[in-house]
């Protein structure tokens, strides 16, 4: 049940190490609307059902009486959660831009009304943090989850990215999107081009 790391996505632009990369998984991971739900090892993209089949777990999303909820690792202490209005909850729906670092709110809560935000139907981006066994530090990161109302399921992780030095990362359009929003504008430009050619023939 392992998955692979698609793509080192970028370097980052703004880091003290010149090693610092974005790091992107892109293979779907069905959440089971069960008790034990999946648990995701955020670096490696390996999954399961048990926690001892995923060692260096760091995120179990679950079904709390088929609702959808979020389950963090406890240790290293205030290195896992998601991010969130408080350190209760809830957690909050990322949108485009936003920025996930040390600076950030997290919360490790397992309560159904923290996932709120995430039980609707639609795509909903999460800003996480995890410890790296790697590196021995604290990675910032967001996932991409598609979940269904009222209470969350059927829900899909679509994929994550993080920066892997411990640096800030910022949430951007998926690279579908980027590549439609450049076919568009290219598309943009043609027409451009055609109508000053046509102008200028005139």
């Amino acid at each position: 049940m392992g998955m692979c790391a698609v793509a080192l996505v970028a370097t980052t632009a703004v880091t003290t190490e010149a090693q610092a990369v974005v790091i992107s998984f892109s293979t779907p991971i069905t959440v089971p609307n069960t008790f034990a739900g999946v648990y995701v090892n955020l670096l490696t993209g390996a999954n399961g059902i048990t926690p001892a089949a995923v060692p260096g777990w760091d995120f179990g999303p679950w079904g709390s009486s088929n609702t959808l909820s979020f389950f963090f690792p406890g240790t290293p202490t205030a290195s896992s959660g998601a991010v969130a209005a408080t350190t209760t909850g809830p957690y909050l729906d990322l949108g485009l831009g936003s920025v996930i670092s040390s600076a950030s709110t997290f919360s490790a809560s397992a309560s159904t009304t923290a996932t709120a935000a995430f039980q609707s139907t639609g795509t909903h981006i999460m800003g996480f943090r995890f410890f790296n066994e790697s590196t021995a530090a604290i990675n910032y990161g967001y996932l991409r989850m598609q979940t269904t109302g009222p209470l969350g399921f059927p829900a899909t992780i679509l994929g994550w990215s993080f920066e892997n030095s411990g640096g800030a990362i910022t949430v951007v359009p998926e690279p579908s999107t980027w590549l439609m929003l450049s076919m568009g504008a290219l598309a943009l430009g043609a027409a451009k081009l055609r109508r000053e050619r046509r102008q200028s023939a005139a």
